[in-house]
């Protein structure tokens, strides 16, 4: 079945005319040429006169009969429905009657006239029609219409007002009109606003119009649909390509940082493929992971680190709960839909390559100490330790000063040099759309030794078999390899061991070896040889098959069915040989793969009625089942060592494992979207999931939501105001959920790898019981509100959105300790609450709209606070990392009214003073030594005098894009902050402690501490052996907030006639940041990266982002 052609914008940019100025060339002269064709000289009308019709309408619409024409004859109707009312019932009959009668009977009393030339009928009004009967017309006065970028607009109205004389604009946009001086030139295009033009004494006109706001009504994509971004009831956010595509975006979480309100990322390892934390609005469990909900394209819970961003159309942020809870059960955390890019319908196939190359180095360099002054403070350490035999004579450090020593940070970083190729091939025709595209990316890391590859490839094809019925298909697939990429923590870190070893100790040892230890520095690992001796290899391949079909059963009306296939293969190996092992090798190897099988089966109903009722619905059952297996290797004492995780059999000791999971959900979910007269929304979803991982009587919840928006901009009493080209308030209220424990939790377990001696001749494996499991598990719950209104201003050139919303999660997930006579371990329980509460504001203001230049910028801000606001009456909960290796005392504590993340530490009150030595001695101290806030007035500094002295989850976030064009330059400027953030910087103090792991102060701030009659107004403490410096107090904790240009880039634009489009250009990313943080990166973390909220901002040689500089070339043919 045919459609016929309706030439208008709906309001829908995407679905004609409402960007007219973004459509491809051929299209744009396709349209002019359906405008145009009544003028076309040589159409005649002998396949209407010979082709004889039957009608019986009885009631029915003017669309439906058109339909039904083009269906029994070879007609094609083009007209423009603002023009054409198609919506109108008609009712009469005809046999055997041509179709010049049959339109006759169809818009007789209408004003809507016809030109038949042969098989294409254009419909339009009486006064069109005057003047595309003149378009052909000479005359004196010449001009161009054009849009505000300088794009020629084609098949523009242009009439004398008063007259019927007219004409149209032609492919160039140019046009030639008969007109007097004193005569108005009227000016139209659906999409744009009209204008009005006297003329004078010229006789060249360039006219210029603007985009009309009104018209123009974005389709986003919602949960299992889409949606006019006018009618939406719920909190959405958008991220199109064009407001990443001037910047050297290479994962998908680069092109989401800062770039929407309420989303907060952070790259808490800086290593090229290394982790990232996602989060929307906030935290809401403990136990499970908070990560959003990845969509793409329809497939639920994608993996979006290896989606190659050149791929993405848009992505669309679900936030409030109206908008996520069609979700259910993975929707608490938010929801992020990914839609890639599919081919054209204009018939032209257009080849992309696009190519980068990009030189990046470490964003700042820790002030260290050189050799000489190394060498002195070592000495001055000692002495104040009570050292008798000094480290280093006079003699040594006067030749360190002159000769130097070895400088460990500048070996283990470098200078990285990565590149990026993407070529994608991208057609169709409306029957057909299809596009194919492949993309390399080689990144080094910053540091020696680290890297990241990746390979993808994505195929989809849309094809529609005929009106009613359509199919599409899609395919992609990733191979990765990660090389020492993942964040090492504590001393086993190579940042950290190169900061900790002395510059006067040689690594090398003379043999093609290293060192194996530091005299005088760290008591660990030689850095080069943890970089060189060490592996850490981490590959991935996914291969991910979605097709799906449509069936339009009656207008308004559809099924569709998709089905899709994600399979995922892990391999891990690691190694650490003579030198990094201390002469005990080892290595280990695992595969692991992961199956993932997904079917939605849908019903969709989207129809208007009565002009009035606009009623969008969708019901669905979907399905999915993953199961996971693995199996593992390890080996100590290599005989081997250079043949690494290869031959594992030839080891001193070797041992294996294996693992299998499996999890199952079934779902039923439906929702209603109803809008009255443009003006009153409502939206009613409710889903109801059921989860193996669940005991019987808990395996289903419901999860039920609703929200209402008043469209206030279509009220007369607002239009009258003539202020507002967008006023809607909206609010919402709805239930998601989370299972976030393993797929056993319910279970009781077994402890493995148990060995018991029963006799004295050795020991045997076996199995003793485990963790006792809790079948009355259930579902954790939450409840989000959410208040928010979206304003515009000067045809939505300045726009503003705000939210209010609060979230309150409730029957937790918690491990709860079990009572040595009850078998001990711990009990997963649903105990406490958790609540998220915040504020999200974004502005997008179209400063500067002309023929040349441009100016578009783009800011959002939100605030979360976050708060536990229930334990079920358990005590405080203590979470320790221990990377630190220093007290054992917990980091972190998570109880009611303080946030996740809060830190547990010392109050730290500077150095005892000279005139406090009285009360020093109290606590066995000495003036200079570390004071400490003494909570229980005991005169001693313990676990009994901790408190919660801060948080590392963020307060605020901030991002603010800016797009400058002139011409064919575009400049892009994109700021981005995170504020109200405090972090442990546990690589400050222990290189200035002098004592643990490193044994001397390394940093150069050490000249800064408090020398008793030197230096007596420092911050720092002196060293003694009564001074007691800890790394968990508020001497360490740092405030991590920070602003950062996060990228700027110039491109530059032109063609090459008859060969392709160009565009070169320059990027900078993280030129620079403000922050008060003496770390390396404010950024970068070692705890708190993925999923994980309750532990978070601590730096412990964190590896750090980097500053990169690159070049891109992208080339259109």
């Amino acid at each position: 079945m045919k459609k016929h052609h309706c030439i208008q914008s709906f309001g829908v940019k995407n679905i004609l005319m409402g960007g007219i100025n973004k459509i491809p060339l051929t299209m744009r002269i396709t349209l002019f040429m359906l405008f145009c064709v009544v003028g076309i000289l040589s159409a005649n009308d002998s396949y209407a006169q010979k082709t004889l019709l039957n009608v019986n309408s009885k009631g029915k619409m003017v669309s439906e009969i058109l339909n039904e024409i083009e269906q029994e004859t070879e007609f094609t109707f083009f007209y423009n429905n603002r023009q054409v009312d198609v919506k109108r019932r008609v009712s009469f009959y005809a046999k055997s009657e041509n179709i010049f009668k049959i339109l006759d009977k169809i818009f007789e009393g209408t004003g809507v006239v016809y030109k038949v030339l042969d098989k294409s009928i254009i419909l339009s009004n009486s006064t069109v029609n005057a003047s595309l009967g003149n378009f052909l017309q000479q005359g004196n006065i010449k001009g161009k219409v054009v849009d505000t970028n300088g794009e020629p607009i084609i098949g523009a109205n242009v009439v004398v007002v008063g007259t019927s004389n007219g004409t149209i604009s032609d492919v160039e946009g140019n046009f030639t009109i008969s007109a007097s001086q004193g005569d108005v030139l009227k000016v139209s295009f659906i999409g744009f606003v009209d204008k009005t033009v006297t003329v004078a004494e010229q006789t060249t006109l360039q006219i210029v119009l603007a985009e009309d706001a009104k018209t123009l009504d974005e389709v986003v994509v919602i949960g299992y649909g889409t949606a006019h971004k006018s009618s939406l009831t719920g909190a959405l956010s958008q991220v199109s390509s064009e407001s990443f595509a001037e910047q050297n975006v290479t994962r998908v979480d680069e092109a989401l940082q800062g770039r929407a309100a309420g989303i907060q990322v952070s790259n808490t390892v800086g290593a090229p493929g290394g982790d990232v934390r996602i989060r929307v609005r906030g935290a809401n469990s403990v136990l499970g992971d908070n990560s959003p909900l990845f969509v793409i394209d329809g497939f639920v819970g994608a993996d979006f680190n290896l989606l190659n961003p050149n791929d993405i159309k848009s992505m669309e942020i679900l936030k409030d709960a109206s908008s996520t809870a069609i979700y259910g059960s993975r929707g608490a955390n938010g929801v992020i839909l990914i839609t890639t890019k599919s081919g054209s319908k204009d018939g032209k196939v257009k080849v992309n390559y696009s190519g980068s190359v990009s030189v990046s180095n470490i964003l700042k360099e820790f002030d260290m100490l050189n050799a000489g002054d190394f060498a002195k403070v070592v000495n001055e350490h000692d002495k104040a330790m009570g050292v008798e035999n000094l480290t280093f004579t006079d003699a040594q450090i006067q030749d360190y000063y002159k000769n130097g020593g070895f400088d460990y940070m500048d070996a283990i970083f470098r200078t990285a040099i990565s590149n990026q190729h993407q070529i994608s091939v991208a057609g169709g025709t409306e029957k057909t759309q299809y596009r194919i595209s492949g993309n390399y990316l080689n990144q080094q890391g910053i540091v020696e030794n680290t890297g990241f590859t990746r390979y993808t490839i994505r195929a989809n094809v849309n094809t529609k078999v005929n009106d009613k019925f359509s199919f599409r298909f899609n395919v992609n697939g990733a191979v990765s390899d990660a090389k020492n990429n993942q964040a090492r923590t504590g001393a086993g870190n190579p940042i950290v061991q190169a900061m900790s070893w002395a510059p006067t100790t040689n690594p090398y040892d003379g043999n093609g070896g290293y060192v194996i230890s530091d005299p005088v520095g760290s008591i660990k690992t030689n850095p080069l040889s943890m970089l060189y001796d060490t592996e850490n290899i981490r590959e991935r391949t996914f291969v991910n098959v979605m097709g799906g079909m449509r069936y339009e059963i009656i207008p308004g009306l559809s099924a569709d069915f998709q089905a899709a296939a994600d399979l995922a293969f892990f391999d891990n190996k690691n190694w650490s040989g003579e030198y990094a092992s201390n002469h005990q090798p080892s290595a280990s190897k695992s595969s692991s793969k992961s199956r993932t099988i997904q079917t939605t089966t849908q019903l969709s109903y989207d129809r208007t009625l009565a002009k009035v009722h606009h009623i969008n619905a969708v019901v669905a059952l979907e399905t999915q089942k993953y199961n996971w297996e693995s199996l593992s290797g390890n080996a100590s004492n290599l005989k081997f060592a250079d043949l690494k995780y290869d031959n594992l059999a030839q080891a001193g000791s070797v041992s294996a494992g294996s693992d299998y999971s499996m999890w199952a959900l079934l779902s039923y979910l439906g929702r209603i979207n109803y809008t009255l007269m443009d003006r009153y929304l409502f939206s009613i979803s409710v889903r109801r999931d059921g989860s193996s991982k669940f005991a019987k009587g808990n395996k289903f919840s419901t999860f039920p939501a609703g929200a209402i928006a008043w469209n206030l901009v279509n009220e007369d009493f607002i239009k009258d105001l003539n202020i507002f080209s967008k006023l809607k308030i909206r609010a919402s209220w709805g239930l998601t959920g989370s299972q976030a424990i393993s797929p056993y939790a319910t279970l009781s377990t077994y402890n493995t790898g148990i060995y018991y001696a029963f006799t004295t001749g050795g020991r045997t494996n076996g199995i003793q019981m485990g963790n006792p499991g809790n079948t009355k598990l259930k579902w954790e719950t939450t409840e989000q509100k959410d208040f928010g209104f979206e304003v515009g201003f000067f045809d939505n050139r300045l726009s503003f959105e705000f939210d209010y919303f609060i979230k309150d999660t409730r029957d937790l997930l918690l491990n709860q300790s079990v009572a040595y006579y009850q078998g001990g371990g711990s009990i997963t329980s649903n105990v406490g609450n958790i609540q998220n509460k915040g504020v999200e504001v974004s502005v997008n203001a179209n400063i500067i709209s002309g023929k040349n230049w441009n100016w578009k910028s783009n800011l959002n801000f939100a605030s979360v606070r976050n708060k536990v606001t229930s334990l079920g009456g358990q005590p405080p909960i203590y979470s320790n990392t221990n990377i630190s290796g220093w007290n054992g005392q917990a980091e972190f504590v998570y109880e009611k009214g303080v946030p996740l993340g809060t830190f547990w530490g010392l109050k730290y009150l500077g150095p005892w003073q000279k005139d406090q030595a009285a009360e020093a001695a109290k606590f066995g101290c000495i003036p200079g030594d570390a004071r400490y806030e003494d909570l229980d007035g005991n005169y001693s500094i313990d676990g009994s005098d901790y408190q919660k002295i801060g948080c590392g989850m963020p307060k605020y976030t901030l991002g603010w894009n800016n797009t400058v064009t002139y011409k064919n330059f575009t400049l892009n400027a994109f700021f981005q902050g995170v504020f109200g953030v405090q972090k442990l910087n546990y690589t400050r103090c222990m290189h200035l402690v002098g004592a643990r792991d490193a044994r001397q102060a390394t940093l150069a701030e050490a000249l800064d501490r408090y020398i008793p009659g030197v230096q007596e107004n420092a911050w720092i403490p002196a060293w003694s052996p009564t001074s007691k410096w800890e790394p968990q107090s508020t001497l360490f904790l740092e405030n991590a907030s920070y602003l950062r240009l996060k990228n700027i880039s110039l491109a530059y634009n032109f063609k090459v006639k008859k060969l392709a489009d160009f565009r070169v250009s320059v990027n900078a990313t993280n030129l620079f940041t403000i922050t008060g943080y003496k770390g390396i990166d404010p950024e970068a973390s070692n705890v708190g990266g993925g999923g994980s909220d309750i532990t978070q901002g601590i730096d412990y040689g964190a590896y750090p982002n980097s500053k990169t500089f690159t070049i891109g070339l992208d080339i259109t043919f």
